[in-house]
Order: C-alpha cells, then sequence, then structure tokens
C-alpha cells in the first residue's frame, strides 16, 4: 500500500505538470499487458482530475517502434492527451505520427518499469531543464558539422546536421501535437541521411538491453554501421540484436540525442534513465522518421555514450557532463 501511495505522486506530476491535463479531456491510458498497474493508476489519477479517460491495453509488441493495432491507433487519433507506459517505445510508429499531427499531446514511457515511479528520477524540475533543452535544440537548429570525440581518442565521429530541426522532448506537452518520454528529458536531431563517418566506443547502455559493461566499439562509413567488434558480450549482444531484425537499414544512423536529466542514472535497469542521464549521448540507428530522416525500419535502437566531447561547428557544447551553450 505504501509503495502505491508513492508511485500516485509521479503518476499525479505526470498528468498535471507535463500534461496539463484538463477537466472534461479525452485522456486514452495506453498500457500493454506487462504494465497494468501503472496503467490502473494513471487511469485513476486521470478519472480523480475529471477528464474522461479511457483505459486501453494490448499484448506487448516484440520491439520499439513495432506498428499497434489499428483500433488503437484509432484511439489515439482521437485522443487530446496520451499516456502510454509499455515495454516497448510507441513513440517510432504511423499511429503515434498521426496521433501527433491530430494534436493529440503524448507522454510515453517505453521499457516502462514500476521502479522508475519508485527512484526519484520523475522528480525532476521539469520546467528547470527546459530552459537547457531549449538552449541546446537552438544551437542544433543552427548547426551544419558536428564531431563527437572522447579524452581516450577512441570515438572521433562527424555528422552533417545542416536544415535539420532539433526535436526537444522536454517531459512538458502542453501544447497540441507534443510529445516526451519522461525521464529521459533529452533534445536530438537527425543527421543528414549517409553523412555520420568515423569510429564510436558505446560504453554506456544499449537501448534495449540494458548497461554496458564491455565498451563496443562500432565504425560507421556513409551513415551505416559497417563493424561491430564482437569480441566482448555487450558487442555480441549488439551485433546479434541488430541481426535479429532482418533490415538493412537498421544499421543506418538517424538520431543524436542529448540526456538531459540530472536525476537519471545509468544502470537502474530503466531504459528512459539509461538515455537520459545528463551530460551523456546516444546515438539512434534505424528508423528515424519521427525525427526528420526519411529513413525507415523495423525498429529504433539507442547506444549510449557516458563522456563524449561535442562539438557544433567547432565549437564544444559538452564536455565533461556539461552542457555549455
Amino acid at each position: 500500500m505504501l509503495e502505491r501511495m508513492q508511485m500516485m505522486k509521479p503518476v499525479g506530476n505526470i498528468l498535471d505538470k507535463c500534461l496539463a491535463l484538463k477537466k472534461g479531456e479525452q485522456l486514452l491510458v495506453l498500457a500493454d499487458t506487462d504494465n497494468l498497474r501503472i496503467g490502473q493508476m494513471f487511469m485513476l489519477a486521470g478519472q480523480e482530475r475529471g477528464a474522461e479517460t479511457i483505459f486501453l491495453t494490448y499484448k506487448p509488441r516484440s520491439r520499439h517502434g513495432e506498428e499497434l493495432p489499428p483500433v488503437i491507433a484509432a484511439a489515439m487519433k482521437a485522443a487530446d492527451a496520451i499516456v502510454a507506459p509499455t515495454t516497448f517505445s510507441v513513440n517510432h510508429t504511423d499511429a503515434r505520427k498521426a496521433a501527433s499531427a491530430a494534436g493529440a499531446r503524448l507522454i510515453f514511457f517505453p521499457g516502462c518499469k514500476e521502479a522508475m515511479f519508485l527512484d526519484g528520477s520523475l522528480d525532476v524540475d521539469f520546467i528547470e531543464q527546459a530552459k537547457v533543452v531549449k538552449k541546446l535544440s537552438e544551437v542544433l537548429e543552427k548547426g551544419s558539422s558536428v564531431r563527437i570525440r572522447s579524452d581516450d581518442g577512441r570515438t572521433d565521429l562527424t555528422l552533417d546536421i545542416r536544415g535539420r530541426h532539433a526535436v526537444p522532448q522536454n517531459g512538458i506537452c502542453h501544447e497540441p501535437g507534443t510529445i516526451s518520454p519522461p525521464p529521459c528529458i533529452e533534445t536530438a536531431v537527425a543527421p543528414i541521411e549517409h553523412s555520420t563517418e568515423g569510429v564510436a566506443v558505446i560504453d554506456g547502455a544499449i537501448v534495449p538491453g540494458g548497461e554496458v559493461l564491455e565498451p563496443v566499439e562500432i565504425r560507421f562509413e556513409k551513415g551505416r554501421i559497417v563493424h561491430i567488434d564482437a569480441s566482448g558480450k555487450d558487442g555480441k549482444y549488439m551485433k546479434n540484436l541488430l541481426a535479429s531484425y532482418n533490415d538493412e537499414n537498421i544499421y543506418c544512423h538517424v538520431e543524436l540525442g542529448f540526456g538531459l536529466n540530472p536525476l537519471c542514472k545509468i544502470g537502474r535497469g530503466v531504459e528512459l534513465e539509461d538515455e537520459g542521464e545528463f551530460g551523456t549521448i546516444h546515438l539512434g540507428i534505424g528508423n528515424g522518421i519521427t525525427f526528420g530522416s526519411s529513413i525507415r525500419a523495423s525498429g529504433h535502437i539507442d547506444l549510449v555514450i557516458r563522456h563524449p566531447i561535442v562539438e557544433v561547428d567547432g565549437v564544444t557544447i559538452l564536455k565533461d557532463r556539461i552542457v555549455t551553450v
């Protein structure tokens, strides 16, 4: 009972602060069968706030970005606001894209676990962090070239973001069509297709998967991963994970994301925290349509780097976990 009461506080905060849910709005609670208890709490909290609350559940998908049943897609498009505690992300789907285009506000929790409602990561000051997200997004909007390095020299990656729009996800979805996956506060941008070149050492996390304990070196050529060092356990996992999609586009680089939540921590077993930890970056591969890329794939995977040095047009904007914009 005490644990349930503790979880209801962040549930209420999500509806009040992140979604600004209003009495009479149509709130869709979308939970797969692995997350029924969390879905029920959102349903009760929505009803308490006077929203017309609809609770739908479905069988968990098999991977991030897998399309949803048509009846779910139709309900999403009709809703004013959506909360989606699910095992796999609804973000990289046509259903989500259509719902956003129709004006639905969406908070989604891919890799959802009850632990994230108890570990404090959702207690962050969303309004304050939104200022950091905004400043960094403005730099990416104006930027042309990005270089990502590491102190040891093993990571050295370049990409072109000319003309691409930043996609901020600050946890605040007050305007129609906005989306965010708290506790992962971030901003992201899609590189120009086939522009990413160089080597990156993944030493933070593989999402889906978890914390990386044996860093994995990967090499990009013309925007695609062409080599994965599979000598260690995590490298083997990554190589097998990508191969399991049986989709050549899963190897394409489609996102550069910046984790911006100071209360997130890699290794708690919560995917949203793995890619949301402040001062990290993640390289998204696979489906990139939600970031403005033309590349479509059967899934989306994020590869997290813990201590990157990031330059935009020759100016350092991230080093030693400090954002300088």
